[in-house]
């Protein structure tokens, strides 16, 4: 079975596909017959599928109504009774979706720790794959189950993730929480970052192989690098009087910061999932009213 999984071919399954591949298939699947086909009329009282006239940016799989709590509403369960469409009127396929979604990151996460270990490297891709896996985690499943049920997750849709963001801003003030900005901060700062090195690595290019071009002249089996370091050291050491003389403490810190900022981000959402406000209190009595109060900040146009 060992040898069966993990051979080598054009898509690589190994045991890791035994939950990617099922788990992938169906969320997509049930994210695809949602979209196109289920009405949230009777969870949110909404048009959600092309089939009801909505374009891309307006169809989503919707949460369940909030009078369906906690529920895991399977298809043979009490809510549904094996009975497909009163299933989908119910919001059974956003659980179906989540669910699914879920197991299917962490199946992919798997996989590149097993490609990982199978060509002897080190697991940091996987590593890093858990960020994003804690934020769906977080926002979709722990953040509902934490307020009283599925229905204040967000629905899978473009439209639908935008209306969440306004509620979670609107319910928790979310701008304020110290966690949020840590997360803003440190992937806006990665992305700095990576536009900072991949300039840097244009500029110090070696004039080599057909000349200093940047999609022609490296040699995948050439000994040396193709480009400076100590070149864009003088650079940016002359710059901010301080530069990384080390490409792997660069490239980890490149690492560190994005996957650290989305996980304190996971951990503020947690926090207000379990509505605890008490650090955006004292924020809030931190800061100077004067600050604060719009009334003082700004004129008044509304009487």
């Amino acid at each position: 079975m060992d040898d069966w999984l993990r051979r080598d071919r054009f898509i690589f399954v190994g045991w890791s596909g035994l939950l990617l591949f099922p788990c992938a298939y169906f969320a997509l699947g049930g994210w695809f017959t949602g979209t196109i086909f289920v009405t949230s009329w009777y969870t949110h009282g909404l048009a959600s599928s092309y089939l009801e006239g909505c374009n891309f940016l307006t169809i989503a799989v919707s949460t369940p109504a909030n009078s369906l709590a906690h529920s895991l509403l399977l298809l043979w369960g009490p809510e549904a009774q094996g009975d497909f469409t009163r299933w989908c009127q119910l919001g059974g396929l956003w659980t179906f979706v989540a669910l699914h979604g879920a197991f299917g990151l962490i199946g992919f996460m798997l996989r590149q720790f097993e490609l990982a270990r199978s060509v002897q490297l080190r697991p940091y891709n996987a590593i890093a794959f858990s960020a994003p896996i804690a934020v769906f985690v977080s926002v979709f499943l722990i953040y509902p189950l934490g307020q009283s049920g599925w229905f204040f997750a967000p629905s899978f849709g473009v439209a639908a993730i935008f209306r969440f963001i306004l509620f979670f801003q609107g319910f928790h003030n979310w701008t304020l929480n110290p966690f949020h900005m840590m997360g803003v901060a440190g992937v806006l700062g990665a992305a700095l970052l990576c536009a900072i090195h991949g300039a840097t690595v244009e500029n110090t290019l070696f004039e080599d192989g057909d000349g200093a071009n940047t999609f022609r002249a490296f040699n995948p089996t050439q000994a040396e690098e193709t480009y400076s370091m100590v070149t864009a050291n003088r650079f940016w050491s002359q710059i901010f009087r301080v530069a990384f003389s080390n490409k792997r403490w660069l490239h980890f810190f490149m690492l560190f910061v994005p996957v650290t900022s989305l996980w304190m981000r996971v951990l503020g959402v947690v926090g207000l999932a379990l509505n605890l406000r008490a650090l955006t209190s004292f924020l809030r009595k931190s800061v100077p009213q004067k600050i604060l109060n719009l009334r003082l900040s700004t004129p008044k146009i509304f009487s």
